[in-house]
């Protein structure tokens, strides 16, 4: 029902019909007729078409890659524009991604024929449905989720029969502490074998609780009013989650060990097949590339909640999402990607997430990744390890590889309250200079994500549209695009440690370990050992084995001590370091062979611990770079190699702690360059040896003009701590 079709009228109008909603396609501005806007809707057909086209166009245009995210587009869609308006908002950019179905948002299904006809219009453009993959609105219709599909927590019986009448609203429950005021609940009749009986349930809403006395609200999300029996029956809270619109999202059960339907599918193939069947002919989102994963993870927040815990296989005992010693619901994620590729083939693009210590590890099945609030939800003191897990996902994800880092902060740039985002400026340089250091696109939204919505910036030219064109995607008053140009080369490393000592007495573990010792917590299992059978560097390495999990693995269970040395308060630290890792997910199943282990690590001093960064591990050799900033002057400070959500083994060798800033980068393109300092101290690059010959000057700025000046640099530049500069050749742009 969702082909588009043309049908020319009078007026040198046209109307596009997708699925059963018509719009008014009229001449735009620039002089377009309808029948060249009518052209150009039906240039492409499914995802073949679609991955031609968009890959003449990328390989041809250059650097840097604008992505139009979610709130214009949406905003737009669920105003109505006609469509020839939304095709104009999405011209200037590379990628559009949107979420164009009603998992999350109710009135977000009217976006899809939106994004549908920017498709067929610009096949060349990379336009994506950002799909929340965690869970959905109980008020959504799309996807259909089978009950025994949500992931619930340990949950209790009755402990007396429940009527169908009007005034049947008290649990009176096996255990109180299971549910608590305001949860929404899955109650479930049991069968003789004591299992859920999915045909006979009820979803209620926990108004109060009163010892082992529940007040509830009956017969919700379409459900009706059932008699249960004590003992006979279970009574489980939604495992859930709360954003922006306040609306609760039942988490997906992504266990491998999840309950099965009645076609024998567990979420893992019942998801995945409709989200296969949207993009074909005559889906919600015919033609689109594929599918943004949001919030695509390898261990689900919220695991442990109380006295109460997650469980995977619905038997009423807690489990914590983990199974045998694994994250049973992390490589369920990696099997649904799995199952999804299979259904979708190689054309479509699939794009997972990797944001903070829970990202996901489908790299063998997804294209890239998002990093969302670059670096991991604003935590700009863990630039190294955000930086490097998107250098990672770029060099080892399937082919074609796409990812994007995303900024959702308000700026002065693009603020209604300048006064409190005076000089944050920065923010925008720094994470789109990140970007540029790999292959990644670019989007930038103003949203004040700290409960100031009346700081977000709109576009009074644009209707009060929340977008947010930054004048770095166009070389400002010069206003062209791409004007980077193709990259020469890969990102540089500009090493500002030189010669300063290393702190760590036996970073090679070339004779012994000494210097390296664990501490374990509530008595989590682990050796050290020196491993001379395949080393980083040397002769030798330090291998760490976690045989075994607790029953709520952290990552802190496991701790790994190197020093003692001393440190200086408010000193920057880099830690250089190389590791492999192997968790054997290979020997579970091959899907999982190339799934990495995490790896955290934070720098102690004075008994305080700045955040932890970490790094994805992989079964070969790879070098890494930390950087931390020490929270007291201490002569007995400590490294800290942080395990215990994951067993198996890890390897580490060629450790160097020096101080000083150790996130300096640059990259060459063909008409210009980036330079780039994530570190929290100020970074010197000198372009006479980095770019001999080469005459830079800097952006000509319409917005942020005293730093775009269009200026001269050459020599020494020092950029401040967190900043980036993109610079132009002025042979190649006068």
């Amino acid at each position: 029902m969702n082909r588009l079709i043309i049908a020319a009228i009078a007026l040198g109008a046209a109307v596009l019909v997708v699925g059963g909603t018509a719009f008014t396609l009229r001449g735009g501005g620039d002089g377009a007729s309808t029948g060249t806007l009518g052209a150009q809707v039906q240039t492409a057909s499914g995802p073949a078409a679609s991955s031609g086209a968009r890959a003449q166009y990328l390989e041809a245009a250059g650097y840097p890659r604008p992505v139009l995210f979610r709130n214009g587009i949406e905003t737009q869609g669920v105003r109505g524009v006609p469509v020839e308006e939304m095709v104009a908002l999405v011209k200037p950019y590379d990628m559009v991604i949107a979420k164009a179905l009603d998992e999350e948002v109710v009135d977000r299904g009217k976006v899809a024929p939106y994004m549908v006809a920017i498709k067929r219009a610009a096949p060349e453009k990379i336009v994506i449905d950002h799909f929340l993959l965690i869970g959905r609105n109980p008020k959504s219709t799309t996807p259909p989720v089978w009950p025994g599909h949500w992931l619930l927590l340990n949950g209790t019986t009755l402990a007396s029969d429940l009527g169908d009448g009007a005034g049947d609203t008290t649990l009176v429950l096996t255990d109180r502490a299971a549910v608590a005021a305001g949860d929404e609940v899955q109650v479930m009749a049991l069968d003789a074998a004591g299992k859920p009986d999915y045909a006979r349930l009820e979803q209620m809403r926990i108004v109060s609780v009163s010892g082992d006395r529940a007040t509830v609200q009956r017969a919700n999300h379409g459900t009706t009013r059932q008699r249960f029996e004590a003992r006979r029956t279970r009574v489980a809270a939604h495992a859930a989650v709360t954003y922006g619109n306040g609306d609760p999202i039942w988490k997906y059960n992504f266990c491998r060990e999840a309950p099965r339907d009645a076609s024998n599918k567990r979420l893992i193939e019942a998801l995945a097949q409709p989200l296969a069947d949207y993009l074909k002919p005559g889906g919600i989102l015919e033609g689109l590339d594929g599918y943004q994963f949001d919030v695509a993870a390898f261990s689900t927040t919220g695991q442990n909640q109380g006295q109460r815990r997650l469980d995977c296989d619905n038997d009423g005992a807690p489990d914590s999402g983990y199974v045998r010693g694994v994250s049973s619901y992390g490589l369920g994620v990696v099997e649904f990607q799995s199952v999804l590729r299979g259904l979708v083939g190689e054309k479509v693009l699939l794009i997972s997430e990797a944001t903070g210590w829970w990202s996901a590890r489908d790299i063998a099945f997804a294209n890239g990744m998002e990093n969302e609030s670059f670096p991991d939800l604003h935590h700009w003191e863990q630039f190294s390890s955000a930086y490097q897990r998107y250098q990672f996902w770029r060099e080892t994800s399937r082919a074609p590889r796409l990812s994007y880092l995303q900024l959702k902060e308000t700026t002065e740039a693009f603020t209604r309250c300048p006064v409190e985002d005076k000089g944050t400026n920065w923010k925008i340089r720094l994470s789109l200079g990140a970007a540029l250091l790999g292959d990644g696109y670019f989007a930038y939204i103003s949203t004040n994500e700290e409960g100031r919505p009346e700081c977000n910036y709109v576009d009074r030219a644009r209707n009060n549209l929340n977008v947010s064109e930054i004048e770095e995607f166009s070389a400002g008053a010069d206003k062209r695009y791409h004007y980077l140009g193709a990259p020469r080369g890969e990102a540089q490393r500009v090493d500002l440690l030189g010669s300063a000592p290393n702190l760590i007495a036996n970073g090679g573990f070339e004779g012994d370990t000494a210097g390296a010792t664990t501490v374990l917590v509530r008595g989590a299992a682990a050796t050290l050992a020196r491993d001379t059978s395949n080393p980083g560097e040397g002769s030798a390495s330090l291998r760490v084995d976690v045989p075994s999990l607790l029953a709520d693995p952290q990552d802190n269970h496991i701790q790994v001590r190197l020093g003692p040395f001393r440190v200086e308060k408010g000193k920057e630290y880099t830690l250089r370091f190389r590791v492999r890792a192997d968790a054997g997910y290979g020997t579970l199943s091959p899907l999982f062979a190339e799934a990495p282990m995490r790896v955290a690590v934070n720098l102690t001093a004075g008994g305080q611990t700045p955040a932890e960064q970490d790094v994805m591990a992989s079964k070969g050799w790879r070098e890494y770079s930390l950087s931390f900033v020490a929270a007291a002057d201490d002569a007995q400070a400590n490294l800290f190699v942080l395990l215990g959500k994951e067993a198996g083994s890890v390897w580490l060798d060629s450790l160097r702690l020096q101080a000083g800033p150790g996130d300096a980068f640059t990259r060459r393109f063909e008409h210009g360059a980036v330079l780039v300092n994530g570190s929290a101290s100020p970074a010197t690059f000198d372009l006479g040896t980095l770019y001999p010959g080469t005459t830079f000057r800097r952006l000509r700025g319409t917005i942020d003009t005293a730093f775009n000046n269009g200026a001269a640099v050459s020599g020494r530049v020092t950029l401040g701590a967190r900043d980036a500069l993109i610079l132009v050749d002025t042979k190649s742009l006068p």
